[in-house]
């Protein structure tokens, strides 16, 4: 089975390329949503609640996704020590849901994994990849698509300033996708990389390099 790590700057649209390649054909685990799954576990409310206080929780005493977010992201030290907190208690358990997943793909035949996890790098999730795609938009398109998920440039740079820069995860990424062109021009690009990534497989590459491949692609556009 191949793995592909898909990461890039927020609101850059990694999200929509995860999508695509899923409509083709790849599984897609997307950590986001593995960690929403363990935040409902009731050790897991507890531990965060006890700690951060009741102004994470909404009326039904629920812990508030939105209430935790102002809390542990900001460019301030107590924001970083509190987002430290959050995920060393969200981590391990999501960490070990996603390797079942992983597991179970391949033991399901499952030929092409998308890992879709929002600190790859930082979280050593890249070791488990054969492929990272990065996916990047220009300041002003990013601006607008966190506009329509409810954040403001303020909270959009907050959320950047936690992760590695966009610079670093290009160097360290396999292949370059600039989504600045349109969602038509984007699925042809990501449609293009999987037709030579599973020609490759196709032909017995247990792990095809497709570096040369994507970048070409990325350069034209």
């Amino acid at each position: 089975m191949i793995v592909i790590g898909i990461v890039g700057a927020p609101a850059g649209g990694k999200s929509t390329v995860a999508g695509y390649l899923e409509e083709l054909g790849a599984t897609w685990i997307n950590a986001d949503l593995v960690a929403r799954d363990v935040l409902q576990s009731p050790e897991i409310q507890a531990k965060l609640i006890s700690h951060f206080g009741p102004e994470i929780t909404g009326s039904d005493g629920q812990i508030e996704r939105t209430a935790l977010a102002s809390v542990v992201f900001g460019d301030d030290e107590p924001s970083r020590t509190a987002l430290h907190y959050l995920e060393s208690v969200i981590h391990p358990p999501t960490r070990e849901e996603i390797t079942e997943r992983l597991a179970t793909a391949e033991r399901s035949g499952v030929k092409v994994a998308i890992l879709d996890v929002p600190l790859l790098f930082e979280s050593k999730w890249d070791r488990s990849c054969d492929e990272i795609w990065f996916v990047d938009a220009p300041w002003a398109h990013r601006l607008r698509r966190a506009k329509q998920r409810g954040w403001d440039e303020s909270e959009l740079r907050k959320r950047e300033s936690n992760q590695l820069s966009t610079d670093e995860k290009r160097r360290l990424s396999s292949c370059v996708i600039e989504n600045g062109s349109g969602l038509t021009d984007l699925r042809r690009i990501v449609r293009s990389h999987w037709d030579k990534l599973t020609h490759l497989g196709n032909n017995g590459a247990a792990a095809p390099s497709i570096d040369t491949h994507c970048r070409t692609i990325a350069d034209r556009n």
